[in-house]
Formats: structure tokens, C-alpha cells, sequence
């Protein structure tokens, strides 16, 4: 029998733990931008063993969450507006290609699909508590991971989730220097979905455009004093 393969097992699991941990208290703006991450204050924090949580760390700064520097640990990535400006552009550059393909590939089980992640997000309440921001943050992401899944490419997709983490931490820094504003995004969301249904690219990749930068406008404007 071997006796090691329970340990490695628990080992990737507590690893797995510790990086969902950290991504989600680092995209809710829990743990700030530039703030020292001490492998044991985490540790501890989390009840989490020190050598997951390092390796967990070092997934992190693979995925630009996290920053590493020699000798001195790590720390959350910071944020800067140059960043944010040149994560939208990329986010749109991308995304947009993406959403070419998902409408040229993109078959009947693809617009269903598209159909019910609209109405669970119109449908779920707008955030006034923590427990309602989760609901609406996970149908909002569920809306644009299925906008884009039709579009068939894996190393696409994975880019897009990427870009997605980032542009979110981003938002929820900006929720906390704001109140909500006038904007109208579920209409914008719908548009997008009639756009997507007409099978019309240009208009579809133009909403989607326009979206992305009325979020990153609000952003600059709360974070960054409209820098």
C-alpha cells in the first residue's frame, strides 16, 4: 500500500483552500493593495499549515494577484491607474475576439445557456449586504463566463478568467470609495444579449466594449479621483 499518496492528497487540498482564501479576500479588497502577506499571520489566520500557504503565494504571483520580492516576502499586487487602464484594453482586445468566435461557433445550447445566465442575474437582487454581493457577484460572473464560452478555446477562456479576477478587484476596490451610481448596467447586459441573439458582431463587440469602459471610468473616478 503506498502511504504517502494521503498526504500529498491533503497537502493539494489544504494548497487548493489556501488559494481560494486568499484570491477571494484579495478580489473583495479584504487584504489591500500593497498590504505585507506574513506567511504566518496567515497561518494562523486561516488555520492553514505554513508550507501551503507559501506555495499557495507563489500560485498567486503566477496570476499577478500577488507580487514576490526578493527577500523581503510578499505582498498583494498593488493597483495603479496605468494598470487598470491597460487591464481594460486588454480585457477588450481579448474578450472581443473571444465573443467573434463564440458567435461564429456558438449553437442553440450556447443561447440558452446565455438566455438563463441573463435572467438569474436580472433576477438576483442589486448588493446590499455581504451575503447579497456574493449572489450578485457570482451571477454576474457566470453571465460573462457564458457569454464568452462558445467561442471554443480553452487558452481564450482561461485568459478571460484571468483578465476577469483582476478587473473584479478593481471594481470591488472602487464599491468601497462610492455609492451606487445611476448607471443602468442590467440594461447594458440585455442589449448586449439582443446584439449576441441578432448574430450582429460589430454591434455586440461594441456594447461589450462600451461596458467594460463605463465600469473603468467609475473606477478612476472613486479610486483614482478621475485621474
Amino acid at each position: 500500500m503506498d502511504t504517502t499518496a494521503a498526504p500529498a492528497s491533503n497537502k493539494s487540498s489544504l494548497t487548493t483552500l489556501a488559494i481560494d482564501l486568499l484570491r477571494g479576500e484579495i478580489l473583495q479588497g479584504q487584504l489591500r493593495p500593497a498590504e505585507r502577506l506574513r506567511i504566518q499571520a496567515l497561518s494562523e489566520r486561516y488555520g492553514i499549515g505554513a508550507t501551503a500557504i507559501r506555495e499557495a503565494l507563489s500560485r498567486l504571483v503566477t496570476d499577478g494577484l500577488v507580487d514576490s520580492e526578493d527577500q523581503r516576502g510578499f505582498c498583494v499586487a498593488p493597483v495603479s491607474r496605468d494598470d487598470l487602464v491597460d487591464l481594460t484594453q486588454t480585457r477588450v482586445d481579448i474578450e472581443c475576439s473571444a465573443l467573434r468566435l463564440a458567435l461564429a461557433r456558438g449553437g442553440i445550447d450556447w443561447e440558452s445557456n446565455l438566455m438563463s445566465a441573463l435572467h438569474r442575474l436580472q433576477r438576483t437582487p442589486t448588493p446590499t449586504s455581504p451575503e447579497l454581493h456574493e449572489a450578485w457577484s457570482l451571477a454576474h460572473r457566470n453571465f460573462h463566463e457564458v457569454l464568452l464560452a462558445g467561442c471554443g478555446s480553452p487558452w481564450s477562456l482561461r485568459l478571460c478568467h484571468l483578465l476577469y479576477d483582476q478587473s473584479e478587484r478593481y471594481r470591488n476596490l472602487a464599491e468601497q470609495y462610492t455609492t451606487a451610481s445611476a448607471r443602468d448596467a442590467q440594461s447594458e447586459h440585455r442589449e448586449l444579449v439582443d446584439a449576441v441573439m441578432a448574430r450582429d458582431a460589430a454591434l455586440a463587440t461594441r456594447l461589450l466594449s462600451a461596458h467594460y469602459w463605463a465600469t473603468t471610468e467609475i473606477v478612476l473616478k472613486a479610486v483614482f479621483n478621475g485621474e
